[in-house]
């Protein structure tokens, strides 16, 4: 029988995702599907304050993250990004935006993190996506890091890439901007596996939280300390940093435009 849990204050605290624990299950779902469910900030915080309270719940071992509509993710919402840069925009906006990221939340969650990539899968929505420690995505799906295409640097997409992806196809990705099929995807070592359906994606995923449970909690929560350990973790202050350049606020209005963006190779923040 399955036992869906309330959890207090869940629809008041979240109005961009939905939240709801499920046989200890906690299922996230980013909800934006009319804007391809781009992060906002407040998207960005509600993920990360979604994954928090799933850390402490005692009740809840596993967390699983999907999207609504035909989009996983597709990265931060640019025209909120460009706002924060514009001429008296307060400067405290474009730290406050980097503080509510959630990758580093996720990624050192302590409860097995399962993507279930059911669309486009993109810039922050990849990272979302890697940052997790299984991923299992639709055949349709598609994966880019796009960055490059609208002047964004960030430091977290090679943090997460790096160990997993080897560095010829981690160079390609970033440094062109190129979206790839969920079939390479899985080849290339982004996702864990490809399923043909979105049905085939939610049975799959029930397998794999079955898989999980049939191995020691403590055991994983070890291992996962041990791999995080290892593995290189996104610094702060690279969004911030990358974006404030003239390369970067030229992409952003370029994209709001809605025109090729015109770069002058400005490396230094304006």
């Amino acid at each position: 029988m399955t036992e869906v849990r309330e959890v207090p204050q869940a629809e008041s605290r979240f109005t961009e995702l939905t939240y709801a624990v499920i046989d200890g299950v906690a299922r996230i779902a980013l909800n934006r599907p009319a804007e391809l469910n781009s992060f906002s900030t407040n998207l960005y915080r509600e993920l990360r304050d979604a994954v928090r309270l799933a850390t402490i719940d005692d009740g809840v071992d596993i967390v699983v993250i999907t999207g609504t509509g035909r989009a996983f993710a597709t990265g931060g919402d640019l025209k909120e990004v460009l706002a924060y840069l514009e001429p008296g925009a307060d400067p405290l906006d474009i730290y406050r935006f980097e503080d509510n990221l959630p990758f580093e939340t996720v990624r050192q969650c302590p409860k097995v993190t399962i993507a279930a990539v059911n669309g486009i899968c993109m810039a922050g929505g990849l990272i979302t996506t890697m940052s997790c420690d299984i991923s299992v995505a639709v055949a349709d799906a598609v994966f880019a890091a796009p960055e490059g295409k609208v002047g964004v640097a960030e430091g977290w997409m090679p943090a997460v890439m790096f160990g997993r992806v080897s560095l010829s196809k981690m160079r390609y990705l970033a440094l062109t901007g190129t979206a790839i099929p969920a079939d390479k995807a899985e080849r290339w070592g982004l996702i864990t596996e490809v399923v043909p359906d979105a049905a085939a994606l939610d049975r799959r995923v029930d397998e794999i939280i079955a898989e999980v449970r049939g191995t020691s909690p403590a055991v994983r929560r070890s291992y996962k300390q041990t791999i995080n350990d290892i593995a290189p973790a996104g610094k702060m202050g690279d969004f911030r940093e990358g974006t404030g350049t003239p390369d970067g606020i030229e992409g952003l209005r370029a994209f709001a435009e809605k025109r090729p963006p015109r770069y002058r190779n400005g490396s230094h923040p304006i």
